[in-house]
């Protein structure tokens, strides 16, 4: 079972794996709330209140995206770059929420220029 984990996460340890994945999802949240805060409230497609639940409802496929996006980056990380994990990690950890903001923000563009990541209602 250890090695199959050691595969599943790669070389930079499951703490470290945790801690890259949190911030970035952390980046993911940051875009879709500022997604959320510029959406047009006088849309019969979106409701008047801001409501979590039609957040999540709405973008379920853009969110699982980011999330399969920001796994494969941080697990393959380490052959593009050396993470020293005992020097300081707030670099690694901001470039974590850089990049889980982007990812969404990609998967933002994608969801209005095309159907892809639509939801069907």
């Amino acid at each position: 079972m250890k090695e199959f984990f050691n595969l599943f996460i790669g070389n930079i340890g499951g703490t470290m794996f945790s801690a890259l994945f949190v911030f970035a999802m952390i980046g993911v949240a940051i875009n879709l709330l500022m997604h959320a805060n510029s959406r047009d409230q006088n849309s019969p497609d979106t409701p008047v209140k801001f409501s979590f639940k039609f957040l999540l409802q709405d973008n379920w496929k853009r969110i699982l995206l980011g999330i399969l996006l920001i796994y494969v980056s941080i697990r393959f990380i380490s052959i593009l770059f050396v993470i020293d994990v005992s020097g300081n990690n707030e670099l690694y950890l901001f470039a974590a929420v850089i990049i889980g903001f982007i990812y969404d923000k990609l998967g933002e563009i994608i969801k209005e220029k095309s159907n892809f990541l639509k939801v069907r209602k």
